[in-house]
């Protein structure tokens, strides 16, 4: 009786711990877009430095102790506040997809293809340069110099117009249009590389296996799941709550397709910005 008190104590514990991370995340992150708005800069850079101010880097570098307590490394905490992490990359990812004119991309042509060289080169080079210009002790205890270089450089190559205002804008469209073959691209090598840090080393075979069942996902994503979610975004305006069916639809996609990625060894968040192509695409959408 008393050892199932306490756990219910730890748990209580766990979950006001897990409070206090969103409460300070959240109000950290809309506070410094804020004040980056008011600057006249686009709200993202503040929300990416209110996670770098309570991250390792500084919060953790300056308070270890109190980091350890905000932030464990293991436990409960961190598997849920992970949770919800992989969860808003994921709706975020949907926002792109569904900003994406696909339609547009094949007009534009020629000045599309010349982005797609310059949208992966140019940031993945300068995310070298500061992957290798930033501090030693700013890496994980497991990292090396040159995976943490790979890293940041696959990671700055990502695009986030639909976060900084230029998704509507013809170079907005060129650029993520291209950006997400480049996306596909960097989120396969950034998952190959996770793996060669985690295991050792990953086979030819797997990379092939992986590259290959995305393509025949995309495929069968804006054919045969272009057909499913038109028929069953048809559906919802026979609803009474047609928000709440349309909303359950793009839910229900994203999760699928997230499976799929996930399950082709590809991060699940590819997955959902194909979702959020597929959704954008649907003629059933208003």
């Amino acid at each position: 009786m008393f050892a199932a008190t306490a756990d219910l104590a730890h748990a209580e514990y766990d979950l006001l711990v897990f409070w206090v991370q969103l409460l300070a995340l959240v109000v950290g992150a809309r506070t410094l877009g804020w004040v980056m708005v008011q600057l006249g800069l686009p709200r993202v850079i503040g929300e990416l430095g209110a996670g770098v101010m309570l991250g390792p880097s500084l919060f953790g570098h300056y308070w270890p102790e109190q980091f350890a307590w905000f932030l464990p490394a293991g436990g409960e905490q961190a598997a849920a506040l992970l949770t919800v992490s992989w969860i808003g990359v994921a709706l975020l990812l949907v926002l792109a997809g569904f900003e994406t004119d696909l339609g547009l991309i094949a007009k534009l042509g020629r000045p599309a293809v010349l982005v797609a060289v310059g949208s992966m080169l140019v940031p993945a080079g300068a995310g070298s340069v500061v992957g290798w210009l930033i501090p030693g002790e700013f890496l994980g205890p497991e990292a090396t110099r040159s995976t943490f270089l790979l890293f940041v450089a696959l990671a700055v190559s990502v695009s986030a117009l639909a976060v900084v205002g230029l998704m509507r804008r013809d170079f907005g469209q060129i650029t993520v249009a291209v950006g997400m073959a480049n996306d596909v691209v960097g989120w396969v090598l950034l998952g190959v590389l996770t793996s060669v840090v985690a295991a050792g080393g990953v086979s030819a075979t797997d990379i092939l296996i992986s590259v290959g069942g995305l393509l025949l996902f995309m495929v069968l994503a804006l054919t045969v799941g272009q057909w499913l979610v038109d028929r069953w975004l048809r559906r919802t305006r026979r609803s009474s709550d047609t928000l709440g069916a349309a909303v359950t639809v793009a839910v229900v996609t994203m999760l699928g397709f997230g499976v799929v990625t996930q399950g082709l060894g590809v991060e699940a968040v590819v997955g959902a910005f194909v979702a959020g192509v597929v959704l954008h695409r649907s003629r059933f959408v208003d």
